[in-house]
């Protein structure tokens, strides 16, 4: 079982595309065989294969599908349990145990509505699998399995350049965007710069971007810039700096998006 998703991830070249921590060690073995948890065997058979899974990366830190080597269980209003086992895009993703059936229908729950979406655990990770799949399309699903090309001499330089680019959070406006203080200390200008941004519960991590195009060399600027404010509010939001980004990143880092017409000017 899953056998297709074992040569899926050793045929795939681009690293952190699957992020699996599996097979399961010891201690997670003997969790998962011993469970007295009411849950399928084919849940338990992925959990032994890959620990807790991340699939089909989709953004800087983000997956399409994801599935928890400890599923946490929860009661409903019946009093019957529930077990969430992961997430599928925006959703989440739980199993209902049927009264006397060896049945485990899955749901996903999101914006306040519950589907089933699959009579059993394994049909649902090969349906939703097949859809993400279909989502990058052939081309860049040939690129994904080729894995990324090194980085080009003037992407070297970006990477360079962004690391010369300093800024520093002076406080937040009126309008709830933060103000940012940019010094360009590299020799060359940036389009955009990537920052990152989280809450401080944990629940928002994303990125932002900084339009620093008109940051010449040795200049300095002050940006305000919406983060996520209407998402969570500006004092609960951290920036940070993002590491440098590896040729599988390239589509997570503004400094390198198509969209913008000139990406380096000398």
């Amino acid at each position: 079982m899953f056998e297709w998703l074992e040569q899926e991830i050793s045929a795939i070249k681009t690293p952190q595309f699957h992020s699996v921590e599996g097979p399961a060690d010891v201690k997670l073995r003997e969790a998962v065989i011993g469970s007295i948890l009411a849950l399928p065997s084919a849940y338990k058979e992925f959990t032994l294969k890959f620990g807790t899974a991340k699939l089909y990366r989709r953004s800087r830190i983000g997956y399409r599908i994801g599935i928890f080597a400890g599923p946490r269980q929860a009661t409903i209003d019946n009093g019957a349990s529930i077990y969430h086992i992961g997430w599928h895009d925006g959703a989440t993703v739980y199993v209902k145990p049927v009264v006397n059936s060896a049945e485990f229908p899955v749901f996903e729950f999101e914006e306040g509505s519950e589907t089933k979406v699959a009579d059993s655990f394994e049909e649902w990770v090969v349906e939703s699998s097949a859809s993400a799949r279909n989502a990058y399309g052939r081309k860049k699903w040939e690129e994904i399995l080729r894995g990324p090309k090194p980085f080009t001499a003037q992407e070297t330089e970006i990477i360079e350049a962004r690391r010369m680019m300093h800024w520093l959070v002076l406080g937040v406006d009126t309008d709830g965007n933060h103000i940012f203080e940019i010094i360009n200390a590299s020799q060359y200008t940036l389009a955009a710069l990537t920052v990152g941004v989280r809450s401080k519960d944990g629940r928002l991590n994303g990125a932002v971007r900084l339009n620093v195009h008109h940051v010449g060399p040795g200049q300095r600027a002050v940006l305000h810039t919406n983060c996520y404010k209407d998402l969570v509010s500006p004092q609960e939001a951290e920036l940070f700096a993002l590491p440098d980004p590896k040729p599988e990143d390239r589509d997570y880092y503004w400094e390198f998006r198509k969209l913008i017409p000139k990406i380096l000017e000398e």
